[in-house]
């Protein structure tokens, strides 16, 4: 295959994006426009690559500077074209023919506000290309309302691509023409600065419009062809928020895909949300309505009932997660069991085999393995001995108003319910705390602690109470 030059136009300003930024650094919920198109380019493995900027030129430049590693580009290779003033396609790829001087080969034009191309797609328009001997070749998309695309215009008998008239351009006939022009196209290199020379302003918007090479190529008698995209999705453009917008739903549905394919079960995709930072094993099990966002690692085997909530947050295998947990920057060990409607917060590492139930909230919290904290706890800056159980009400009174305090517990204590521990304090292992305690002072191992009054009773205090009130009224 012959050699590659791609030059990608992102130059224009976007207005419609209701930003003071330039379009193509408008981040989708992987990364910014302009580095999804430097991406796929990147894969094609182009001998040339140049980028056509324009609007505030330097934000672009620095958002290529900061992520083309990222993309897999390195930055060095890529050249940076300004188009100073915005007069259209057409002028805008014509500032990137200085950087191609030289070069002998296929130049192929891609928009820096359309991240959802394939390279397969691209790779599909190429081996057309080289296939056909064609001097230009499209890709075109068939859409069932065109708006303001620019239409593709065929010869009725041969079918083959005479020109490409912008919507504003269109006669009423040709508005009914359904087959769109995506922009991208595939040119031979010998023709691509002499077409652009040539290019007149002569139109509806007094613009230099890059599509007017095909009516030349072909009055040339010079071969144009051209590829249909499978999907018309992966052809749009971002020019509005809106759009933007259906671009994130279209990577998200890519990721649940992906996901599914690999083994991931999952209840209700739909209603789903993977952050791309995150990994999901083949062999988990998510339920509906889950949200896995910033830099999750899911392990297999791990079950996520539904209507949980996790942040940079690691589950290992088999950890079963039950309905309405909440997990920021916490560490679920193998085997856990958290919930429902368990709240762990930043710093919180639970062991293997540990238990976490309703309504117990963690921070810094380290849990050794199994530990169980069934019910009603708060344990905060604390660290909890292997087997230790935690009684219902349990709470670490870790702060005074002006510090933080640690509790440290030992290993196969027993906690007994709505039990205080006043922080900083230990309790060795083995040791008995009674329900209803307030822990002021170390305990020692294999002891017990309690800080229960003693019971008082009065006999039938009650009944004289009701028959007071009784006479009362």
């Amino acid at each position: 295959m012959e050699k590659l030059a791609i030059v990608i136009l992102a130059a224009g300003l976007g207005k419609r994006m209701k930003s003071d930024l330039p379009k193509v650094v408008a981040k989708t919920r992987e990364k910014t426009l302009i580095l999804h198109v430097l991406e796929t380019a990147g894969k094609l493995l182009p001998e040339k690559l140049v980028v056509v900027t324009g609007f505030k030129r330097s934000l672009v430049e620095d958002e290529i500077k900061k992520g083309a590693s990222q993309a897999g580009v390195v930055y060095e290779n890529v050249s940076i074209a300004e188009q100073t003033a915005q007069r259209g396609t057409g002028d805008a790829a014509k500032a990137a023919v200085p950087f191609l001087q030289g070069f002998s080969g296929t130049v192929l034009i891609l928009y820096g506000d359309v991240p959802l191309l394939r390279v397969d797609t691209l790779q599909g328009v190429l081996m057309r290309h080289h296939k056909d001997k064609a001097t230009v070749t499209l890709l075109s998309a068939h859409h069932s309302n065109p708006k303001s695309y620019g239409r593709i215009v065929r010869n009725e008998k041969s079918g083959q691509v005479e020109r490409i008239v912008e919507a504003k351009d269109c006669s009423p006939q040709e508005l009914l023409i359904h087959e769109c022009n995506t922009g991208i196209c595939a040119v031979d290199s010998a023709f691509f600065a002499p077409s652009l020379e040539s290019l007149k302003s002569e139109n509806a918007q007094g613009e230099y419009y890059l599509t007017d090479i095909v009516e030349k190529a072909h009055k040339e008698g010079q071969i144009v062809s051209s590829v249909v995209a499978d999907d018309p999705l992966e052809t749009e453009g971002v020019n509005t928020l809106s759009d933007l917008a259906q671009v994130n739903q279209v990577l998200l549905n890519r990721s649940r895909t992906a996901l599914l394919n690999s083994g991931v079960m999952m209840e209700d995709p739909d209603s789903v949300f993977i952050d791309p930072l995150s990994t999901v094993a083949p062999g988990a099990s998510i339920g509906p309505n889950v949200q896995i966002r910033g830099k999750c690692c899911i392990e297999s085997g791990v079950v996520i009932e539904g209507s949980a909530y996790l942040n940079n947050t690691i589950v290992k295998e088999g950890a079963r997660l039950k309905f309405s947990v909440r997990a920021d920057e916490a560490i679920i060990g193998k085997n856990a069991q958290i919930g429902p409607f368990a709240h762990l917060r930043p710093g919180t590492e639970l062991s293997e085999d540990v238990h976490v139930g309703n309504f117990v909230e963690t921070k810094k919290a380290f849990l050794a393995p199994g530990v169980k904290a069934s019910h009603l706890t708060y344990l905060g800056d604390c660290k909890v001995g292997a087997r230790t159980n935690i009684g219902a009400g349990t709470i670490t009174c870790n702060y005074d108003g002006y510090k933080k305090y640690e509790t440290i517990i030992g290993e196969g204590v027993f906690v007994g319910s709505d039990t205080c521990f006043v922080a900083p304090v230990n309790v060795g292992d083995g040791a008995t705390i009674g329900a209803g305690s307030v822990i002021t002072k170390n305990v020692a191992k294999d002891s017990l602690a309690l800080t229960r009054g003693p019971l008082r009773t009065k006999p039938e205090w009650s009944r004289m109470k009701r028959e007071l009130n009784k006479k009362t009224k």
